[in-house]
Order: structure tokens, then C-alpha cells, then sequence
């Protein structure tokens, strides 16, 4: 809030007539002196009390449109709270998945956060973090943990948007055979299994409100005459065929350096304030 000053500035006029008169003279010019005097002190003091009047004003005025301004909700805020009591009644109810609020018949395949999984626990966490920047908040369901070296990793069970009509969507989830993580400045990774002998690894970024993929490895144990050899195939760009394929050693190494570059990142959601569901009864 803007300091508000004023200085408010009286010219008090009198004329003192100096000169040689009777008595009478003398006192008559006192009084009219006397007049002039007061009538300029109550100008001065209308004055002063219309600008004190006007500055209190001013100031209310500032303080109440704050305020309002502070007090303004954010609409996907209203809309993500919708998403988590959905989903802790989802769990509740033993359902799969959960989609939002939102769901029809229509989304069957579509993106839905693991709710078999959450109900393992008695209770899940979410944060709401604007992670790309735009100034519009996402939905991470998930939870801050340690990983094997002792540092802070953040688990993610579900990455969810909302458009400005309030729709969400769930862009990225963990499950029971897969695992995401948030390394920060908009970078996920997952990784899970496709079996006993098969793996798959994904570099994500988020911007603009939209998920992008980096590089999607795999990994494949092959019997050879010396045992078993990790094969590695690895896309760049999200896109799967010849031209953004790298296979062998250097597709091993080229998922390394950018997976090095992904994970330099501060991570700002270290330390964030996640707030509980409980999910029983």
C-alpha cells in the first residue's frame, strides 16, 4: 500500500494598520484584527478537517480493494479439490482407478490414478505447485521419500491439470509396476517393468500446460553363448521409429546425459507443504 501524504498550507493574512489614532481608533482596529484572525483560524481548521476527512477515506478505500484482491480464489485450486475428494471416495468405494469428477463411460482407457494403490495406505497427500511457470497451479499426488542414497526424492502418484472451464486431467501416474518421480523445474522420470526381462524409462518435461516427452528408454536382458546381455533401444522425442532410434552402448550413454542433465535441477518441491487425506471412514 502506497504511503499516502499531504501537506496542507494556511496563509494567515493580516493587515496591522500602524499610525497614529485615538483610543477609540486603536480599538476598533484590535477587534477587526481579532475578526480577521479567527475567521482565518476557522478557514484553517475547515481546511485541515475536509483534507484529514479525505485522506481517511483514501486510505479505507486502498485497504478494502487489497482486500478483495487477496481474497480472490484461484479457479483450478477449487477444481483440484474437487479431484482429491473424488478420488478419496473412489478409494473408499474400492474402485480401480479414478479419472475426476468428470468421468463417463467415454474415458475408459484414458490416464486414471491407480485408487488400488492409494488404498495400501490410510492415507494419501497432495501439493499444489505451479511447475512450469505459467502462473496456473497442477495437481501432484504423490509425497516427498528418501531414495537409496539418503536424499529427498518426491514420489509421484498423479500429475493432474485443469483447464479454465475446471476439467482435469491426468497426465502421468504411478502403479503398482511402475514409478514416478518429480526432479524438478517440470521434469518427471518413470520407470517400471514390462516383465521379467523388460524395462522401460521415461524422461518427461512439463511446459505450457502440456507434457513433453525427452527420451523413452528400453531395456531387454538377450541370451547369448557368455549369458544374458542388457539390450538397449533408446526414441528420442517421444517419437518411435528409425530416425529418433538409438540402439546398443550408445543409446545406454545418451540416456545417461540426459537423465544427468534432467536430474541437475533444483528440486523446488523439497520441503513443500503437502497436505493429508485420510482415507478411512
Amino acid at each position: 500500500m502506497k504511503d499516502i501524504k499531504r501537506t496542507v498550507s494556511t496563509f494567515l493574512c493580516a493587515s496591522l494598520l500602524l499610525g497614529l489614532c485615538s483610543c477609540t481608533d486603536k480599538t476598533e482596529e484590535t477587534t477587526k484584527e481579532r475578526a480577521t484572525t479567527t475567521t482565518t483560524t476557522e478557514e484553517t481548521t475547515t481546511t485541515t478537517e475536509e483534507s484529514t476527512s479525505e485522506e481517511t477515506t483514501t486510505a479505507e478505500t486502498t485497504t478494502v480493494e487489497t482486500t478483495d484482491a487477496q481474497s480472490e480464489p484461484i479457479a483450478e485450486d477449487a477444481a483440484y479439490q474437487e479431484f482429491v475428494d473424488g478420488l478419496a471416495e473412489a478409494i473408499r468405494n474400492e474402485e480401480p482407478y479414478y479419472y475426476g469428477p468428470d468421468h463417463t463411460d467415454d474415458d475408459v482407457g484414458e490416464l486414471g490414478i491407480a485408487a488400488y494403490c492409494l488404498s495400501w495406505s490410510d492415507s494419501f497427500y497432495y501439493t499444489l505447485a505451479d511447475i512450469d511457470g505459467d502462473g496456473r497451479n497442477e495437481l501432484i499426488i504423490g509425497h516427498e521419500d528418501y531414495g537409496q542414497s539418503g536424499d529427498p526424492i518426491i514420489r509421484v502418484d498423479g500429475l493432474v491439470t485443469a483447464d479454465e472451464g475446471g476439467r482435469c486431467s491426468v497426465l502421468l501416474i504411478s502403479w503398482e509396476r511402475s514409478m514416478t518421480e518429480y526432479l524438478g523445474n517440470g521434469y518427471f522420470l518413470s520407470g517400471g517393468s514390462g516383465g521379467a526381462t523388460h524395462g522401460v524409462s521415461q524422461i518427461d518435461h512439463f511446459e505450457d500446460g502440456a507434457l513433453v516427452t525427452i527420451a523413452t528408454l528400453y531395456t531387454e536382458y538377450e541370451e547369448t553363448d557368455d549369458g544374458y546381455e542388457m539390450q538397449y533401444t533408446l526414441y528420442l522425442d517421444g517419437i518411435e521409429d528409425d530416425d529418433h532410434m538409438i540402439i546398443g552402448e550408445l543409446a545406454d550413454s545418451s540416456w545417461n546425459e540426459l537423465l544427468d542433465d534432467a536430474e541437475s535441477n533444483d528440486n523446488e518441491l523439497v520441503g513443500a507443504e503437502w497436505t493429508e487425506v485420510a482415507i478411512g471412514e
